[in-house]
């Protein structure tokens, strides 16, 4: 949703590589425009690995580059990738944030290829750190793109009857829920902020931190074993009574971009009140969240890239599911009712390695609402080059 992909388009062009597009459905084709190649595909999803196959031979494809690498139609394109020996890069969402943004060959998230690139790295070497640039990311364009995305979607999907949104709900329920998170939002902003200043002014350094997740995301869909938030939600809450110390208290934080889709609050407080934690237990949505992870004990997570924030902050981390940044000397391998009583300390010097690493290997200056100072990078890099080769053929007798 949005004009990234158009702009990643025209920049792709200007270095002189042929870009063809394919659209699923007409909010696809609405930001990209008429003027560059773009296809549109309306058959149905079990038909798409013949047809892609057909035309990746027809136009000489050697790369598909994808939003991220779980969505059906584009695991079919990373199955004929392999096939075919073409490179397949799949973008996502920033790892580090803000300013970033995540680019990967192979995959993102617990696909990703990273770790095992990491185990070859020396932790002793020098990094070059590269200046990093405001992507100024706007909010009010995410939320115009989203809008724009689904009407002209629902508009025009008599054109391509046979498209299957991953979500696996319908355009005009999706468009609802984005109004709702619109007032749920404003009405956070008046009513969390007050309670969420009281609450950090009487229980710093006295309670964990639950980070909930998306509740379709691929992240808990595909990359965890439970497979749903509320049997997470569960999950942590009674672990919570029956292990933490009497003393200490919960927060589970609820992500923004699900606030229109889901409410945990009667859950939360139905399994509080039958595991006699309901003093203990609290919700909060849109709250800062350096100030609520620096003022904790320690952050529990599914696989959340918040697990990342809170390292940075020197939070300990307790992971459930897989992510990226799971590893001995990141993050708690104890089991969860032992975090809960002794969280450990964060190897600062190891995080410190992991991240820069992490940012040289996957993540671009840039924003998919914002600027992308990384494809000016690139422009300079290439003028460099092109200079160096310049200056050597002068130097040649």
């Amino acid at each position: 949703m949005g004009d990234f992909f158009q702009k990643l388009a025209n920049w792709l062009e200007s270095q002189d590589i042929e870009c063809i597009k394919i659209n699923f459905n007409a909010g696809d084709r609405y930001f990209y425009k008429k003027s560059l190649k773009t296809f549109d595909y309306k058959g149905c999803l079990a038909e798409f690995p013949d047809w892609l196959e057909c035309f990746l031979v027809k136009h000489g494809i050697d790369a598909i580059v994808c939003f991220g690498d779980c969505r059906a139609y584009h695991r079919q394109a990373k199955e004929l990738a392999r096939e075919y020996g073409i490179n397949f890069f799949a973008f996502e969402e920033g790892y580090i944030r803000p300013n970033y943004i995540t680019f990967e060959q192979e995959g993102v998230n617990f696909f990703s290829q990273f770790v095992s690139h990491l185990s070859h790295q020396n932790i002793n070497k020098k990094v070059h750190r590269k200046e990093i640039y405001d992507v100024q990311n706007n909010q009010t364009k995410l939320m115009k793109s989203i809008v724009l995305y689904y009407l002209v979607w629902v508009l025009f999907s008599f054109q391509f009857p046979n498209y299957q949104h991953h979500r696996g709900i319908r355009p005009f329920k999706e468009l609802g829920c984005w109004a709702l998170s619109t007032l749920r939002r404003y009405k956070n902003k008046f009513i969390e902020t007050k309670c969420f200043n009281r609450f950090i002014a009487g229980y710093s350094k006295q309670y964990f931190v639950f980070a909930l997740q998306v509740h379709n995301d691929f992240q808990i869909r595909v990359h965890s074993d439970l497979q749903a938030m509320e049997k997470y939600i569960a999950l942590v809450l009674e672990d919570f009574s029956q292990n933490a110390d009497k003393s200490t208290h919960l927060v589970l934080k609820h992500h923004p971009m699900d606030r229109g889709y889901r409410n945990y609050r009667n859950l939360i407080t139905k399994l509080a009140k039958q595991l006699n934690i309901e003093n203990r237990v609290h919700y909060y949505c849109d709250i800062h969240l350096p100030t609520l992870l620096k003022h904790s004990l320690g952050l529990v997570t599914v696989n959340s890239t918040t697990g990342i924030q809170a390292l940075f902050h020197k939070i300990p981390v307790k992971v459930l599911g897989r992510a990226i940044y799971n590893l001995p000397r990141l993050t708690s391998q104890y089991e969860l009712g032992r975090f809960w009583l002794n969280p450990g300390s964060v190897d600062y010097e190891y995080f410190s390695f992991y991240r820069e690493e992490l940012i040289a290997y996957s993540q671009l200056n840039g924003g998919f609402y914002g600027i992308s100072p990384w494809m000016d990078e690139y422009q300079k890099v290439d003028s460099v080059v092109e200079s160096l080769d310049a200056s050597v053929e002068l130097l040649k007798p």
